[in-house]
């Protein structure tokens, strides 16, 4: 190997363990390269929340983490085909987490390219065979796509002290932010303003996405479960009764298997008060998922 190969790979290899590369360009799917377990008992869908409130380290069971972070309602059902033959095929279980903007958040026209690394194509909404080709290039040579910006990046996180518990006025602060881009991301002056005709044409998405799931597990003899993570207290009161009906109502109403568990730990009092179990006002830190999932499969009695 010559010297300018050499230098080229070892900076691969420097930017593949870097944060851009892992939770910018290819985030949360390095566990899915990476897994080959089967028989696993318990799997976990969703998007970011999802993300952050399960971790089965340590447990009595075989459990796989499979949400990503910012991910539509359609890529939990394709997630869930492409990787449900890791279940155990006599008795397992799906968790759905669900978030406050699940019903918004319907089906997209395509998914975002790091999505090509861990899918198959009969289970992508649109698929480009070049497309995979450029991203898996990029996958394994990521040097001429590495922005100069993400070195900075790269250099913080380094760097930077462990984080700390959040004081009470950056959760107020955080809930905030998080609730104004929700509001951005989904054209939404407020909760209580009308739906737009696309949100409304999301939300019957949705219904149909979360029923296709539920039955596809059913047939697939998989237990399915639907579990709305916890929030600290900041971010879960800026969600009214009536905000609570149209996101989370809209879909368990129409719900066609009506045996399907249903736990809602948003507002739960173990978790809303505790900022020690949360890294911002949405999502639960390490100690907050150990604990969270602990819970939920004692619930469930898998544990």
């Amino acid at each position: 190997m010559s010297i300018k190969k050499k230098v080229i790979f070892y900076i691969n290899a420097l930017i593949r363990r870097g944060y851009w590369y892992n939770n910018v360009a290819f985030r949360d799917c390095r566990k899915f390269w990476k897994y080959n377990t089967f028989n696993t008992d318990v799997m976990n869908i969703g998007s970011s929340s999802s993300v952050c409130a399960f971790n089965y380290d340590g447990l009595p069971i075989k459990g796989v983490n499979f949400g990503i972070s910012a991910n539509p309602q359609c890529a939990d059902m394709a997630v869930l085909k492409n990787y449900f033959s890791f279940l155990n095929p006599n008795k397992s279980t799906v968790i759905i987490a669900l978030c406050p903007f699940t019903a918004l958040s319907g089906s997209y026209e395509y998914l975002q390219d790091r999505y090509y690394t861990i899918l198959t194509p009969p289970v992508m909404p649109v698929f480009y065979f070049w497309k995979k080709q450029e991203v898996k290039t990029m996958m394994r040579n990521p040097l001429p796509y590495y922005p100069l910006v993400a070195l900075f990046s790269d250099l913080w996180h380094i760097i930077r002290k462990s984080s700390k518990v959040p004081t009470e006025d950056q959760m107020i602060k955080d809930a905030d932010i998080k609730m104004k881009n929700w509001l951005f991301e989904f054209s939404l002056q407020s909760l209580s303003s009308p739906l737009s005709l696309v949100n409304k044409d999301n939300i019957e998405d949705a219904i149909r996405l979360l029923n296709e799931t539920i039955l596809f597990c059913k047939e697939h003899n998989i237990r399915p479960v639907i579990v709305i993570p916890p929030m600290y207290h900041t971010l879960s009161e800026k969600f009214s009764k009536q905000d609570r009906h149209l996101l989370f109502d809209s879909l368990f109403d129409n719900i066609e298997d009506k045996s399907v568990q249903i736990l809602n730990y948003m507002d739960d009092s173990n978790f809303s008060n505790n900022r020690e179990l949360f890294k911002d006002s949405f999502l639960l830190n390490e100690k907050g998922a150990k604990i969270f999932t602990k819970i939920i499969l004692g619930k469930l009695d898998l544990i």
